[in-house]
């Protein structure tokens, strides 16, 4: 279709999710009216309503679920969908609505994967010829002090799939 771009936020703020997702959707929803396109935005963000209302072409107060995405994105005929610059909770949307059949617009839903899992991305640096720290998949402290105690301080720890909210501590 020709009728406008989806772009998904970031659902509801939580304890410990950050904002700079509303402002990463405004701003492409700037770019595509600058580009003549139609900017329809899907959010349940009571912020997105009190301050962005009027910003988009169209604005759906709605969770960021598979179903509401996916009927939104039928009801419109949207030529796509933008799902990287709402967070964590549009990328985990974005292999399911790729299967759907909808467009994803920007990054696709493989190399958002390709970015997220550590494992995947540390064979792609691999492949590359790439250098990176040593680093180790962990899920408990015990795991993760030995592996601190082989590799020296100072170390970063990362949680996978999670670009904000309450998991990034």
């Amino acid at each position: 279709g020709d009728e406008g771009v989806m772009v998904l936020g970031s659902g509801p703020y939580r304890i410990g999710c950050s904002v700079e997702f509303d402002w990463s959707c405004v701003e492409t929803v700037k770019r595509l009216q600058y580009h003549k396109k139609q900017a329809i935005v899907v959010n349940c963000n009571p912020e997105t309503v009190s301050t962005d209302y009027d910003v988009s072409d169209r604005l759906y107060f709605e969770a960021l679920t598979f179903e509401r995405i996916a009927d939104i994105y039928d009801f419109e005929q949207s030529q796509g969908i933008i799902v990287s610059v709402g967070g964590q909770t549009p990328n985990n949307r974005a292999s399911a609505l790729k299967a759907y059949g909808a467009t994803i617009l920007g990054t696709s839903p493989e190399d958002i994967n390709r970015a997220e899992d550590r494992n995947t991305f540390s064979a792609l640096l691999d492949k590359l010829h790439i250098l990176q720290p040593a680093w180790a998949k962990l899920s408990d402290q015990k795991s993760a002090i030995a592996f601190a105690k082989l590799v020296g301080y100072p170390i970063l720890t990362r949680p996978s799939y999670v670009l904000s909210g309450s998991n990034m501590r």
